[in-house]
């Protein structure tokens, strides 16, 4: 059941590329040429905790969109489309470039409410050679080095709720070793393809405090 919920998912996505408007063909290669191997972002491993793992990751660029209205499935859908846009050559040059990984969801608390912005990481050779989104409602922005609490787990996290019980669970484990956490910003970050059915990997970042 969940698998052929998936599918949906990934058939409603390919029919919004099919059916935008503006140059669905660059959007299509954008999608099919991110199947493969992708480029992580690097990071420094600072230990090995007990069922988590504290890491520094540097200041880098990424390419983000802000997700307005919630974290439906048609949010993540319009978001989805404006960054594969960006990468399929809607931007200064008209160039075509693969995204890094992790896809990754900035989850901030603000005296608005909640803040969902959605980000694809810039590989290595397009850091400091990016070229400018034609759409307004894409920039690019520098994200601050930052040190994280994370672990890995699997399945298809598409739900806020998904991630807010692995945030509380992740936090559980971090009190019990000692550990303190922002309480108002958080990333969730996904690794594989929507095609990928199984040994997926997804993880979310507490800042450490």
């Amino acid at each position: 059941m969940q698998t052929m919920k998936n599918l949906g998912a990934i058939l409603a996505v390919l029919l919004a590329l099919a059916l935008r408007p503006a140059n669905p063909a660059s959007l299509f290669s954008a999608f099919a040429s991110n199947l493969g191997p992708q480029e992580e972002i690097r990071y420094t491993v600072v230990r090995h905790g007990t069922g988590y793992e504290e890491r520094l990751y540097p200041s880098k660029n990424w390419v983000c969109t802000e997700q307005k209205g919630g974290y439906s499935n048609e949010d993540q859908v319009q978001v989805f489309l404006r960054l594969f846009g960006y990468l399929g050559g809607e931007n200064s040059q008209n160039r075509h470039l693969k995204m890094g990984i992790p896809a990754s969801i900035e989850y901030k608390i603000t005296a608005e409410g909640k803040a969902f912005t959605a980000c694809f990481f810039l590989e290595e050779k397009d850091q400091s050679n990016y070229p400018t989104p034609t759409n307004g409602e894409v920039t690019v922005i520098s994200r601050p080095a930052m040190t994280v609490f994370t672990r890995k787990f699997g399945g298809y996290a598409t739900t806020e709720t998904t991630w807010l019980e692995e945030a509380d669970s992740l936090r559980a484990v971090l009190k019990e070793a000692g550990e303190e956490t922002r309480s108002d910003i958080m990333y969730w970050n996904a690794y594989n393809s929507p095609v990928k059915f199984w040994n997926r990997r997804n993880e979310v970042w507490l800042l450490k405090v």
